[in-house]
């Protein structure tokens, strides 16, 4: 799968996270449509997660547009994800805050794609979706 030149926005998640870098959107089957979509194709936890139901009931995209922002529900997945793939949900959404979309975008798509072959690296495994080479969680893309 090869990185589109923009994110589109519903391929944001609420917390911050580039859906199209996600393991769920770039498996081969029961492809995950991004968290903004009600596909049948998302995992349980994905239909009921708490952020984006939280980021709904306030009226906000993303978490960073919320006034609680960074709430403990963030916190708690930022944590995990700095700890696990070395990737701070807080810092996507201070970035996207402070630079808006356009220049999110830009940095999630220098980031994500691989330099050997343009396809998508995912985020959680750091392997790329199209030549399958691995990149090391500490070393960016």
């Amino acid at each position: 799968m090869k990185m589109p030149e923009t994110l589109n926005p519903q391929m944001l998640a609420p917390c911050g996270i580039n859906c199209l870098a996600c393991r769920a959107h770039l498996m081969q089957k029961k492809v995950c449509p991004g968290c903004f979509t009600d596909s049948i194709t998302k995992s349980e936890s994905c239909r009921n997660c708490r952020i984006k139901a939280c980021a709904t009931e306030h009226g906000v995209n993303a978490c960073a547009e919320c006034g609680a922002f960074p709430c403990p529900l963030i916190g708690h997945i930022d944590k995990r994800y700095r700890l696990r793939y070395g990737l701070s949900l807080i810092e996507n959404g201070l970035f996207l805050k402070q630079n808006g979309f356009e220049v999110f975008s830009a940095r999630e798509k220098e980031c994500w794609t691989c330099p050997e072959c343009e396809g998508i690296v995912c985020l959680h495994n750091r392997t790329c979706s199209s030549c399958l080479k691995t990149y090391p969680i500490n070393h960016p893309v």
